[in-house]
């Protein structure tokens, strides 16, 4: 019987016999799909993922990279597509506290959305083989896919068995969208009645937890620093005590989910240590939550990098700052996961704080780097390749943003982000070009970051106490090198 007929055959069973459509196919909150990714013995290239997916990383991973690394370049991939699909959805003003329960959500959506796009592509490929949607395809890589590229396997190049497991697919997906079940009205009219409530009960909690003060009257805005879907980040005055300050205006009526807007405020406000940027204080004023944050005038850490060349002490002096806000919030039981030197910002006087661990407004970040989607190039192998992962993500990011002042960038820089990715996954730790030239203790330091075996791996508590950080140069000693990035970048936050 063809692919069609066998289709056919289960959309009548399911019409017409709804026992035997339970039996058959299953209920649709139990779905199951058997997703086959092999590797051609000819050309070396992976098959079984969807189209759009084999064509992006066709143009980016050589075929003799996916034969010696396929399981990387799968990974590479997938969890390339998934930081699309996530920034797409991504509306929130504030940037998610990471734990191991949000680690291990994120697992299973990232190996439901393999699953989902391989149904739809089954779906589609009976009407027409080959075609993508263009969700698909990173924007930095649409122009890449015009080119002529290795086709993507269709129906007709399978095996029988994979024919067969792709309609099954189908058939179960499709059976999320009938008409027949009773529960889906049942749960789309809960979420309504939940969501509903649930604003009114935020704004009750927002008016009784934030400052009672008018923000329009307290604050004087002195510049705009960026503008986004969740809001407006300013600097401003503070007519309280003449202190500047960064806020950022979130408009509520843009969001959608309100609640977490609470949850991450309550918890901003038992985040208190002197190597973070901390959160001040909220205020409510109809339907705009100012939210107040410490302002630093250095700028970011990137800018230094970027520009000067840093001694070993400053570099020690800045890792030991940024770890000790990294074991305070391991301490928490919260991940950074996005450790790197646009997260690090300076004051002028040398203070070293971390940023952009529960308040998403990177105040005074590079804006190209910050668009890149899932800014790859710290990530740990773990975290691409789903292994052990937890809080020591954090000390081999720490460690790439060593490098990051050693070199002036992190390694990879250059690549595209899934080609980093596939490199971070398939290669490890990274070489590091200016090597020779650093003192052994610097390069047992970096040794104990950089570890790919996890348990290996120092935690952010050890680093603490590693010989390295003996040779720290005071803080004051970075202030000419803040002064001299900005001279060349002419940047002022004044």
């Amino acid at each position: 019987m063809s692919g069609r007929g066998v289709l056919r055959k289960l959309f009548y069973k399911k019409q017409h016999n709804k026992d035997e459509r339970v039996t058959e196919i299953g209920m649709p909150t139990n779905v199951q799909q058997h997703i086959h990714v092999s590797k051609n013995s000819e050309t070396g290239m992976l098959e079984g993922l969807p189209a759009s997916w084999l064509r992006l990383l066709n143009t980016q991973i050589t075929p003799a990279e996916q034969n010696e690394n396929p399981d990387a370049a799968i990974q590479a991939v997938k969890f390339h597509m998934y930081t699309i699909k996530k920034e797409k959805a991504l509306d929130e003003p504030f940037k998610p506290f990471v734990t191991e329960e949000a680690i291990t959500e994120e697992d299973l959506e990232i190996e439901k959305l393999l699953d989902k796009k391989n149904a739809h592509q089954s779906q589609d490929s009976d009407l027409s083989i080959g075609q993508s949607s263009e969700e698909d395809v990173a924007p930095n890589d649409k122009h890449s896919q015009r080119q002529t590229m290795p086709a993507a396997p269709n129906k007709h190049s399978m095996k029988k068995k994979d024919v067969m497991l792709d309609l099954s697919a189908v058939v179960q997906d499709l059976t999320l969208i009938g008409n027949e079940s009773e529960e889906s009205p049942i749960l789309r009219k809960k979420e309504m009645m939940n969501a509903a409530l649930t604003d009114e009960e935020v704004y009750a909690e927002l008016k009784r937890i934030c400052n009672k003060d008018d923000p329009y009257v307290r604050f004087e805005r002195i510049k705009q620093l960026g503008a986004g879907a969740s809001g407006v980040v300013f600097i401003a005055i503070d007519s309280k005590d003449n202190s500047r300050v960064a806020i950022k205006d979130i408009d509520l009526t843009k969001q959608t989910k309100k609640d977490l807007i609470l949850n991450e405020i309550n918890v901003l406000k038992g985040f208190h240590h002197k190597n973070l940027v901390n959160f001040l204080d909220a205020f409510l004023s109809y339907d705009h939550l100012w939210v107040a944050m410490e302002l630093l005038d250095g700028g970011s850490l990137t800018d230094v990098v970027t520009e000067v060349v840093m001694k070993e002490g400053q570099i020690a002096a800045v890792c030991r700052e940024t770890l000790q806000a990294v074991a305070f919030l391991h301490s928490k039981g919260t991940i950074h996961r996005d450790i790197k030197s646009d997260n690090v910002l300076l004051g002028m006087d040398g203070t070293v704080k971390v940023t952009d661990f529960g308040f998403c407004a990177n105040i005074v970040g590079d804006e190209k780097r910050q668009t890149m989607v899932g800014t790859p190039y710290w990530m740990a192998p773990e975290v691409v390749t789903r292994k052990q992962y937890g809080k020591k993500v954090d000390v081999w990011s720490l460690g790439i943003m060593a490098i990051e002042m050693i070199e002036g960038e992190p390694p990879y820089m250059k690549e595209t982000p899934l080609r980093a990715l596939y490199l971070i996954a398939a290669v490890g730790r990274p070489k590091i070009p200016r090597w020779e030239s650093l003192s052994p203790a610097f390069q047992d330091f970096l040794d104990k970051c950089l570890q790919v075996d996890v348990d290996l791996r120092a935690t952010a508590d050890e680093l603490l106490a590693h010989p390295f950080l003996e040779c720290a140069m005071e803080l004051k000693t970075l202030t000419p090198l803040i002064k001299a990035a900005q001279r060349i970048l002419h940047k002022s936050y004044d």
